[in-house]
C-alpha cells in the first residue's frame, strides 16, 4: 500500500523533474 502511494508521488515528480525524480527515488529507497 505504501509503495503504491510512493509510486504515485514519484510519477508526479517525474513529470516535473525527470532527473530530480531519479535522485529522489534513490534517496527515499535508501532512507526506508
Amino acid at each position: 500500500m505504501v509503495k503504491n502511494s510512493f509510486i504515485s508521488v514519484i510519477s508526479q515528480k517525474e513529470n516535473e523533474e525527470n532527473k530530480g525524480s531519479v535522485e529522489f527515488q534513490v534517496f527515499s529507497f535508501t532512507t526506508k
